[in-house]
């Protein structure tokens, strides 16, 4: 692919809605070596957004005294055309935040520098996240830095798995089939509960499922992308994930996300003895309900053995430098604090992100983020393509799942699932 010629033809498109991107105050960035200014875009809600970042700021004035620093900070909603554009120009930012599925949108489109002969240079570069680290790369170059992740796992009331006669998490997905069964029989009291509300459209836990079963959502050969649902592998962990969602989750979740009804709510109420969250759930749980406190555990998604927990897809952000950039070895220095053990501790303490690499994530964190950071190390990414950004705008994970949840024919579903995601994956190559 013309990486050029493609970034040109990118910057007209109306962006097929690349939803988690978005439009924030800030102009261009500081373009002629005279400036002595580093203008970087940072998305709302990261560490950008938090006075944290200010011991960046510092770290970084002590090489580089005469650069100042300007962080401005850009909303999610329409930032992929925003970011697309402005990398386009010739007085772009020198720094810009994406989102990891808007990432390869930018490595694809010529318009941020090849960092791949530094990336030794970036500390625990040999042990990032894959979900941010793949599609920070292209064709075997790295295009940014991991900037933050965050992963879920299996939030559990301690006491309503005491009442029913449970000791200890499972360690299969056989044995939390199991727990599902008998947590509804100690409950059956209460009115449409779930062992393990598990809505149908939750396709982050639904992918999970697949990889376990050495399934891929898409495979790469010369350039061209072709979805791979319809697989052997694909169908065992469609047909293994509808089995555990329809058997520990209420029949009325079958078409619904997480946020209708709030899984939060369910939980916080007493209707659900698990669910599959965030590292930031648990708190609104508490809100809601603080009475837990002392009630809520956590654990990895149990496999399909023993000895190995399900794969995680990890979602976050990344961090480039613009290829117009005067400035892209300061910029590198930047990016070498950023995504560097002693900030990374620092923020994952004070934001509870997880850190750019497991081997980052310091004492002390809470119980949820220590159990994603283990479970991060069994981590799957999602296909380096624009247009899984393309998916995601249009629901279709959530629909395809949603439908699967329902008792749709999984290989004809599947095979549509191939046609429209091939499709997407390949709408931007030459």
């Amino acid at each position: 692919m013309n990486r050029s010629r493609w970034r040109y033809a990118v910057t007209a498109l109306p962006v097929m809605a690349l939803a988690l991107t978005g439009c924030g105050g800030g102009s261009g960035g500081s373009q002629s070596e005279s400036d002595h200014k580093l203008t970087i875009w940072m998305m709302t809600g990261g560490p950008g957004d938090n006075p944290l970042i200010k011991d960046v700021n510092t770290e970084f004035a002590k090489k580089h005294p005469d650069i100042k620093v300007d962080i401005q900070i850009q909303q999610w909603d329409g930032v992929a055309t925003k970011v697309t554009t402005a990398l386009a120009t010739n007085n772009p930012p020198d720094i810009v935040e994406m989102g990891n599925t808007q990432t390869p949108l930018q490595t694809y489109s010529g318009g941020l520098a090849d960092l791949t002969a530094d990336k030794k240079s970036f500390e625990g570069s040999d042990g990032w996240l894959t979900g941010l680290s793949g599609p920070a790369t292209y064709d075997g170059k790295l295009y940014a830095v991991p900037l933050y992740g965050g992963t879920k796992v299996v939030m559990y009331n301690k006491k309503l798995f005491a009442d029913a006669g449970i000791k200890q998490p499972p360690k299969t997905l056989a044995q939390l089939q199991q727990d599902c069964g008998t947590l509804a029989k100690a409950n059956a009291q209460v009115a449409n509960f779930s062992g393990f509300y598990l809505p149908g459209q939750y396709w982050f836990n639904g992918m999970p499922f697949l990889f376990g079963k050495g399934g891929e959502i898409a495979t790469r050969s010369g350039g061209t992308w072709k979805a791979q649902m319809s697989s052997p592998q694909n169908a065992a962990g469609l047909t293994a994930w509808r089995d555990f969602q329809n058997s520990c989750s209420t029949k009325s979740s079958v078409g619904v996300n997480t946020d209708s009804p709030d899984q939060d709510q369910l939980f916080a109420d007493g209707k659900a003895a698990m669910a599959y969250v965030k590292a930031w759930e648990p708190a609104a749980v508490l809100e809601k309900n603080p009475s837990l406190k002392d009630e809520i555990g956590f654990f990895p998604m149990p496999g399909y053995t023993a000895d190995k927990s399900m794969p995680v897809i990890v979602s976050g952000s990344t961090v480039g430098v613009a290829a117009n950039s005067p400035d892209q070895e300061a910029a590198a220095d930047w990016l070498r604090i950023v995504s560097g053990k002693r900030f990374q501790q620092k923020m994952a303490t004070t934001l509870n992100l997880l850190p750019v690499s497991p081997d980052f994530t310091p004492p002390g964190v809470p119980e949820q983020l220590t159990v994603a950071s283990a479970a991060s190390r069994i981590s799957r990414p999602l296909p380096s393509s624009p247009g899984e950004a393309t998916l995601e705008t249009e629901r279709y994970n959530e629909q395809f799942f949603s439908k699967i949840a329902s008792g749709a024919d999984i290989a004809k579903a599947s095979a549509d699932y191939d046609k429209h995601a091939t499709e997407a994956f390949n709408s931007l190559s030459d």
